[in-house]
């Protein structure tokens, strides 16, 4: 497997980031992008991404700008938004289509929790340049949580949203519940008519796979598998995930 950095300009901040490719790649490759989940980064990417590329893709992993958690993009958490993090993966997208490598035909927007929900929320506005969309536990929560004045555990009034806060141990601004808010998700993700295959924890505790099985039903085209395991996959479930992917890949 070969690494090579790359940095974009997005809404005026820095969007860095590693691409992934095969050993032995040759001419345009099928390619993915994977976006992190809230309060985390690309390194978190890396393992997704590696299934990929095991599978012949290019793989595009980056901090969103604004992330608060970000090793090489710019910005700062209290500008955070999944809004603009939806138009950084459109800038994004729309540089990985220079490159001369890689095949435009053939495009997977994936994500993560907030990066799963991020790429649903682009898919439909970028559908005529995207094949698909893969998403782990995406946090489709994240607009009735904030609603409910609940901010990744965070509690907040959501009639009063202060000006900065602190959700787990990063600094948000108020742009981040009040983007959240306007949000009505299934009405805006599931016009997407391409595949989607999503896989979602059952003992998930942060994004309840009910999230998931309502999406499952609601998009044209969707396969979810439900394995057991937690929320990132972190104490169980990676290994579940990996192989419904590869099964999933070695499909289409």
């Amino acid at each position: 497997m070969r690494y090579r950095p790359f940095k974009i300009m997005s809404n005026g901040v820095r969007l860095a980031g590693c691409i992934m490719l095969p050993k032995d790649a040759k001419g345009k490759l099928p390619t993915v992008i994977v976006s992190h989940g809230f309060g985390s980064n690309m390194l978190i990417s890396l393992s997704y991404a590696k299934v990929f590329v095991d599978m012949g893709y290019a793989a595009f992993v980056y901090d969103f700008p604004n992330s608060g958690s970000s090793l090489v993009s710019g910005g700062s958490g209290e500008f955070m938004s999944v809004i603009d993090n939806k138009e950084d993966l459109k800038n994004l997208l729309d540089y990985v289509r220079s490159l001369d490598f890689v095949d435009e035909n053939h495009i997977i927007l994936a994500g993560c929790s907030q990066g799963g929900m991020v790429s649903a929320l682009t898919a439909p506005e970028v559908e005529d340049k995207i094949e698909r969309i893969v998403l782990y536990y995406p946090a489709l929560c994240i607009p009735d949580d904030a609603r409910a004045g609940n901010v990744i555990g965070t509690k907040i009034d959501p009639n009063n949203v202060p000006d900065t806060f602190r959700a787990i141990v990063f600094k948000v601004g108020k742009k981040y519940p009040l983007d959240s808010m306007t949000l009505d998700p299934y009405k805006e993700i599931c016009g997407f008519k391409k595949p989607v295959f999503i896989v979602h924890g059952i003992e998930d505790k942060i994004v309840n796979i009910d999230y998931s099985r309502k999406a499952a039903k609601l998009y044209p085209d969707c396969r979810l598998v439900e394995v057991h395991g937690d929320h990132g996959f972190i104490l169980r479930g990676g290994r579940a995930s990996k192989k419904a992917t590869r099964k999933y890949l070695g499909e289409i």
